[in-house]
């Protein structure tokens, strides 16, 4: 299983960098939370058949479901408005990291 997981997520990054080298977007700058999101791709991909997002609601239904697929059909827009989308994995080119105050 580990070995599967693995070659998920070389196949993942590779889709990740292809749509960012084409795109007018950039992954987010905080690793960490690109990593966990690409974890939660993984494990959408081995359970489900495709990497649907993380953070949207796979319903069961084929034709519904291929709008969540990453990227989903919804980033763009919610990059345009918010400057990253939903889950945070892609961000606009401008994007800045939003200082919450807290020291790490």
């Amino acid at each position: 299983m580990k070995n599967n997981k693995e070659q998920e997520e070389i196949q993942i990054r590779g889709m990740l960098s292809d749509y960012i080298a084409q795109s007018p977007y950039k992954l987010h700058p905080d690793t960490r939370i690109v990593d966990r999101v690409v974890k939660g791709l993984v494990m959408r991909k081995i359970k489900h058949g495709h990497a649907y997002c993380p953070c949207r609601l796979v319903m069961g239904d084929p034709e519904k479901d291929k709008k969540i697929v990453c990227p989903c059909v919804y980033h763009m827009e919610e990059i345009e408005r918010d400057g990253e989308c939903h889950c945070n994995l892609f961000v606009s080119t401008n994007y800045q990291i939003k200082d919450n105050g807290l020291e790490e």
